[in-house]
């Protein structure tokens, strides 16, 4: 077991909160030393592309994550957690929705005043419906939750989905663990003059997260969903859908916890959906 400050640990509990809309509570279990928190925000969906337009949906923005260790004796018996939920996948003509802030506090409000931290400071961008890709959660500044200071934390902002393609041209990858735990969702594939084209994929180049999450392949078709585990926490987007000459493009894929959903194929002449972001999640580990 984990020996902080050579207090030693007889018993380590962890409790997963998922996004339920609604604020939840976490009570203090009692010979409590420490505890550890992992916040993480939801994910944007990805855009979804106009029929005039050729250019396919960008893909949608990851969430946030604050990690953190507190003395249990600083904290109240009962904490409040709202776990962001991700955006959900459009289908009209308009750019992704945004991913929901994860809030951990004191009270069931999202105000500074009484928070212990919140998953990054504003939520992830939505995919463009001109092809740009969603930005991600930018960092959570831990100081301006008020109570933050009662613990050590680490915040770490989200990453950017990949663009759409323009006119003839394929949507954009984006790699996994290329510089953080989760990724945006791939961009959707343009609407060429003569061919279709792919959507984008979720590039996998490391031990751990070892398949790779393909965008629409072949005319119209669909991006993959993301996949990822709990342990080691780490996770990809949705791919891009493919874009189509005579029918609907390829529907986003839906991005893991946290992670963006993939953009929608370019079509002439009927509108798929995008793909939605992942829920965020919220663990919270007791050491006694």
């Amino acid at each position: 077991m984990l020996d902080l400050s050579n207090i030693p640990s007889q018993q380590q509990t962890t409790t997963i909160f998922y996004a339920t809309g609604n604020w939840q509570t976490w009570n203090k279990p009692r010979n409590a030393k420490f505890i550890e928190i992992f916040c993480l925000g939801g994910g944007a969906s990805g855009g979804q592309n106009v029929l005039s337009n050729p250019t396919g949906g960008g893909g949608g923005g990851s969430g946030g994550i604050v990690r953190g260790l507190i003395p249990a004796f600083l904290l109240p018996d009962t904490l409040y957690i709202l776990v962001g939920k991700g955006g959900a996948g459009v289908t009209t003509a308009a750019s992704g929705n945004v991913g929901g802030i994860s809030y951990i506090g004191l009270q069931p409000s999202t105000s500074e005043q009484t928070l212990i931290c919140k998953s990054s400071t504003s939520p992830p961008g939505g995919g463009s419906q001109a092809s740009t890709a969603g930005a991600g959660a930018p960092i959570s500044v831990v100081s301006l939750s008020a109570f933050g200071n009662l613990g050590f934390f680490t915040a770490i902002a989200g990453v950017a989905g990949g663009a759409g393609g323009v006119s003839g041209g394929g949507g954009s990858n984006v790699a996994a663990l290329a510089s953080n735990l989760l990724t945006g969702g791939a961009g959707a594939a343009g609407r060429g003059a003569s061919v279709f084209n792919t959507g984008g994929s979720v590039t996998a180049a490391s031990s751990i997260l070892t398949t790779q999450v393909n965008g629409g392949q072949s005319s119209g078709s669909d991006g993959e969903s993301g996949y990822g585990f709990l342990q080691p926490f780490c996770g990809t987007g949705g791919g891009g859908g493919a874009s189509n000459l005579s029918g609907p493009g390829g529907r986003g894929g839906n991005g893991w916890y946290g992670c963006g959903g993939g953009g929608a194929g370019g079509s002439t002449n009927t509108l798929s959906s995008s793909g939605a972001g992942g829920d965020g999640l919220v663990i919270i580990t007791v050491i006694c």
